[in-house]
């Protein structure tokens, strides 16, 4: 057994969703649960034991209090910088360090306290305070109408809200443009992630179902032969559906993450070599964003093709069952 993974396992039809969740799901205690069953000796076993039962079973454990609270406090540390949110990153970092109950308090109102005392800094800062022009509040209005990402444009309406003044420009500039933009991603991850262990917990115990019911077909005789081919076929035939509704599903998913790395390569390019430390966060941001989205891009394109080609063993199969004996 290597330190990751067992030898031979990357050639099984679970190891790519289960690798992915290892890698990318947003809460830790379903992270530690994928790569356990990567490195378990079982090998394939363990990988089918964690799509069928595992991930449910670890995600249940994640929405429990206490590991919820450690993911929210490590989703805050990433998201908010040192340079823009001193106090958010610093408090972050101290609860994940400190117990329980600390992250209890930052997930009830820490963070919202420190959020609020680094807005009020910012704004006192008068040397380094930015300037809020027109065109700045253009850029936010048309994130509001039309960006890709549900949780930046309900960051975008927020900061345009009735009553809203240029301290709430700034903070979304700041801060909550690139937060909503994490959690855009964390929950694109959480609903593909899902999705695919639903198709891979049901689709090849289908296509296992008709494999068994041709090689019975097969070998039937006589009156059951008839009977059994249709069975067989009808077997195929459902196989089939389910894996072009597969396929059909992360083509979409596909589409998204390609919309998403093209708006975020356009705002990259929109801010780099500004000199102002706000755009240059940005232009980094927007980088890390295109940089994920691509890789999300090609996960779903591998699936589809995965799925496609289910798709093309089913339709063998029933042509096979519903042509000449």
């Amino acid at each position: 057994m290597s330190a990751m993974r067992v030898s031979g396992i990357e050639d099984s039809v679970w190891y790519p969703m289960v690798r992915q969740v290892a890698l990318y799901h947003s809460e830790a205690l379903v992270r530690v649960a994928a790569w356990n069953a990567m490195r378990s000796a079982d090998g394939e076993p363990a990988l089918k034991a964690f799509v069928l039962t595992g991930f449910a079973e670890a995600r249940g454990r994640a929405q429990q209090g206490t590991a919820r609270n450690r993911d929210f406090a490590q989703r805050v540390l990433v998201s908010y910088s040192a340079a823009y949110s001193p106090l958010v990153h610093a408090t972050a970092d101290r609860v994940l360090k400190g117990s329980d109950a600390d992250r209890e308090w930052f997930a009830r109102t820490g963070f919202a306290e420190a959020k609020a005392r680094d807005l009020q800094a910012r704004e006192a800062d008068e040397q380094h305070r930015q300037v809020i022009a027109q065109a700045d509040r253009d850029v936010v209005a048309l994130l509001a109408s039309s960006d890709p990402g549900e949780q930046v444009r309900l960051a975008a309406q927020h900061a345009l809200r009735q009553g809203s003044t240029d301290a709430d420009i700034r903070e979304f500039y700041a801060s909550d443009w690139m937060a909503a933009a994490e959690l855009d991603v964390e929950f694109f991850r959480q609903r593909s992630q899902e999705a695919g262990m639903r198709y891979l917990a049901l689709i090849p115990g289908l296509i296992a179902d008709a494999q068994d019911a041709e090689r019975e077909a097969l070998a039937a005789s006589g009156a059951a032969a008839e009977q059994t081919r249709a069975v067989a076929a009808r077997a195929w035939a459902t196989s089939k559906d389910r894996a072009d509704a597969a396929r059909q599903g992360w083509e979409a998913e596909q589409r998204l993450c390609a919309e998403q790395a093209r708006y975020w390569q356009t705002v990259a390019d929109r801010y780099r070599g500004q000199t102002d430390p706000v755009w240059t966060a940005i232009t980094a941001s927007a980088d890390k964003n295109h940089s994920a989205w691509t890789g999300e891009d090609t996960f779903a394109t591998g699936q589809s093709r995965h799925w496609t080609d289910v798709s093309a063993q089913a339709q063998a199969g029933a042509d096979r069952m519903t042509g000449p004996a």
